[in-house]
């Protein structure tokens, strides 16, 4: 939903409040979605950045994180990276990085994940994932979901078992073959068809079974998780949130970062323009993916307008905001 900077600066006002680290139990739910959308996640990492300065401010400590102000985040692919970089521990117990740094990460990697002058991905992936799995695991290491330092949501989709698999902390006692490395579901969750290749790995569950992964992009469950999130929240077992019920998001405040719209784009296709489109075409015309390009902007559209409803019919609106970049076409605005 549109939003304007004083809504802003109320939102996190109220969250400094709030908090997962001083809430009182039950009281309410904090919750961060983010989007996928490739290197466009340089766009709410500018803005977790400002969050996280404003909320240290405000609690005058330099030391505090996103981390200690949600009680779930949720990310589909690059916001799935983003997700696991606020939450996951470092050697100290508290977050790998810190908002402010995650800006820099896409300038100094996002050339060499994504490099230039690469033909379309016509025979093949258009890039092979070596340097983003190095990078994940060079600075992920052996950490796993567990270990992470509030409740995180990230959606894969499995295309052996053709179902969503969603990796959640709060659902690791039920199902223990979810308790992978952070660099396997994060490297599982951006593997967007025809621009990464599928990814599979295994995982014990403790009891000495393996269980198979064979992952691509959560943006095919989800490019905007932000449904996921709060559905997590009202049946989590985490005590700070177990109180609340189905859809009662009076008690959910929630804060959903998008990576910038192409919705105002009118003009860029017509039904004349692809009325002899082909697979190829659809899939890759101009150097852009006009079928995923709209199945991505319906999805996250759809997931906004969803809960945006279900948020204005229980008298909740001032719960939820949504933030979302509106630009002009060109190639600063392309996921990759």
């Amino acid at each position: 939903m549109a939003t304007t900077g004083s809504y802003f600066i109320l939102f996190f006002l109220v969250l400094a409040t709030t908090g997962s680290t001083s809430s009182v139990v039950g009281e309410i739910a904090t919750v961060l979605s983010i989007d996928g959308g490739g290197i466009k996640g340089i766009i709410p990492a500018t803005v977790l950045s400002f969050l996280e300065s404003q909320l240290q401010e405000l609690d005058n400590n330099e030391d505090a994180r996103l981390a200690d102000y949600f009680d779930v985040i949720a990310g589909t692919s690059t916001g799935g990276i983003l997700t696991t970089m606020i939450s996951a521990p470092n050697e100290k117990g508290r977050p790998f990085s810190a908002a402010k740094d995650i800006v820099s990460f896409y300038f100094e990697h996002g050339p060499k994940i994504f490099p230039q002058g690469v033909w379309p991905p016509i025979l093949g992936p258009k890039y092979d994932g070596k340097y983003l799995h190095k990078v994940l695991e060079d600075k992920l290491g052996e950490t796993r979901l567990h270990q992470t330092l509030t409740n995180v949501v990230i959606p894969t989709f499995d295309m052996k078992k053709f179902q969503p698999i969603i990796f959640t902390k709060s659902e690791i006692a039920n199902s223990p073959h979810l308790d992978a490395k952070m660099s396997d579901i994060c490297y599982g969750t951006a593997a967007a068809p025809t621009y990464f290749p599928p990814y599979y790995f295994e995982n014990d569950d403790g009891k000495g079974n393996q269980h198979e992964f064979n992952l691509i992009d959560g943006g095919v469950v989800a490019v905007n998780p932000a449904l996921i999130a709060v559905s997590t929240v009202t049946k989590s077992v985490d005590p700070s949130v177990a109180s609340i019920k189905p859809l009662d998001v009076k008690q959910v405040l929630l804060l959903s970062l998008g990576t910038g719209t192409t919705a105002d784009f009118a003009g860029t296709y017509t039904a004349k323009e692809a009325d002899n489109w082909g697979l190829v075409s659809w899939l890759f015309h101009n150097n852009s993916n006009p079928l995923i390009e709209m199945s991505s902007e319906a999805s996250v559209i759809m997931n906004d307008y969803y809960i945006a409803t279900i948020y204005r019919a229980l008298g909740a609106e001032t719960n939820y905001l949504r933030i979302e970049v509106r630009q002009s076409r060109s190639k600063t605005t392309k996921m990759h």
